[in-house]
């Protein structure tokens, strides 16, 4: 049986693109009908593989981004809630915390439900006052309808087989007029000129642009209260309102399966010329080397440096990453190092590879 849309639920899926070193042989595919790009086959449930910091679609188990987006949701529902009202909300995928503890911290008065699979994180809500950790898939959980007044849900549901049933189920358990804070990664960053990792990872089973994760948001009987940030080509931050449910066909819409067509043939084309330009950047560093040459940022685009521009990390004074050390250690060979290292180090430049917080760490 041919697998169908999740959003329109036509079958109309036409492939478009194989990744880069994918571990369970996913491919890239467009629905010509409405827009959705999406990876078969949506395996979801699979043994979970050891943390693996790669350029190419193998990346993923490192579990530590989402907690640079907890202030924007605290933001969004300082902004369209009473923080200091009784309030139950449920954190999806609740991962290591961070929102979690955050908002206890702001709402004095809230309890939340946090549902997390993993068991190498879920813990960390496990001893959090006024917090009931459930350890299980969101599809598993079996909540109470109509239970709570916030469900927040950040860089969750690209991973699920069937988000639209998700998203219906996030509208059952929502109280009338309960809001629903999304995130998401966007698509429309494979549409820059700097893109060097590969974008269609192996977790990711949907790849949204704006216009199609807010109409599956409106089918599953949202209103949308804030759309995501056109200026935010990483992300897509959406917070909606729990309305009266209707049933809505989704009609076709051409202009976005062009869209998305064009941006993927583009992203296509600018990777192989990124990937192919890393061997002058590697060169370049080499010949810095004498120098003392501080690189910082150990993900995926040094990953990228390494395999794909044939860079060797034994030419580094130092290798500096905040965020992976206390998760990976070291990367291809090379210890990772604190900022703080940096003051002691005999090194007389900093290569800063990073893309979102490139600004941040150069200051």
């Amino acid at each position: 049986m041919a697998e169908l849309c999740d959003l329109c639920q036509r079958d109309a899926l036409q492939f478009l693109y194989t990744p880069e070193k994918s571990t369970r042989g996913i491919s890239v595919h467009l629905c010509t009908h409405c827009g959705l790009v999406q990876s078969l086959p949506r395996i979801d449930r699979d043994k979970r593989a050891p943390a693996a910091v790669s350029g190419g679609a193998d990346w993923g188990n490192v579990r530590y981004g989402k907690g640079f987006r907890t202030k924007i949701a605290i933001d969004a529902i300082t902004h369209n809630a009473d923080v200091n009202a009784d309030i139950a909300l449920l954190d999806v995928g609740s991962n290591r915390g961070s929102f979690a503890k955050t908002f206890l911290a702001a709402a004095p008065n809230a309890h939340v439900v946090a549902v997390e699979p993993d068991e190498r994180v879920a813990q960390s809500c496990g001893a959090l006052d006024r917090t009931e950790l459930i350890q299980a898939r969101i599809e598993d959980a079996a909540l109470e309808s109509s239970r709570f007044d916030i469900v927040h849900s950040c860089h969750t549901i690209e991973h699920l087989a069937h988000p639209a049933e998700v998203l219906a189920d996030h509208w059952r358990v929502l109280k009338d007029g309960g809001l629903l804070v999304l995130d998401a990664p966007n698509i429309a960053l494979i549409g820059g000129d700097d893109i060097v990792e590969e974008w269609f990872i192996d977790k990711h089973l949907y790849h949204f642009s704006a216009r199609t994760l807010t109409r599956m948001i409106e089918a599953a009987g949202f209103e949308i209260v804030q759309q995501p940030d056109a200026n935010d080509r990483s992300n897509l931050f959406i917070v909606a309102r729990k309305i009266a449910r209707t049933t809505t066909q989704i009609v076709s819409d051409w202009n976005e399966a062009d869209r998305a067509e064009k941006i993927i043939t583009s992203y296509v084309a600018t990777r192989a010329r990124n990937l192919m330009a890393l061997t002058a950047v590697a060169a370049e560093i080499h010949r810095l080397a004498p120098r003392g040459v501080a690189l910082w940022g150990a993900g995926r685009l040094f990953d990228s440096l390494v395999v794909h521009g044939r860079f060797d990390p034994t030419a580094l004074t130092l290798l500096i990453d905040s965020h992976l050390k206390s998760l990976v250690g070291e990367r291809h060979g090379c210890a990772i190092a604190d900022p703080e290292s940096l003051s002691e180090s005999q090194a007389g430049i900093v290569v800063v590879m990073s893309r979102d917080f490139a600004d941040e760490i150069s200051a």
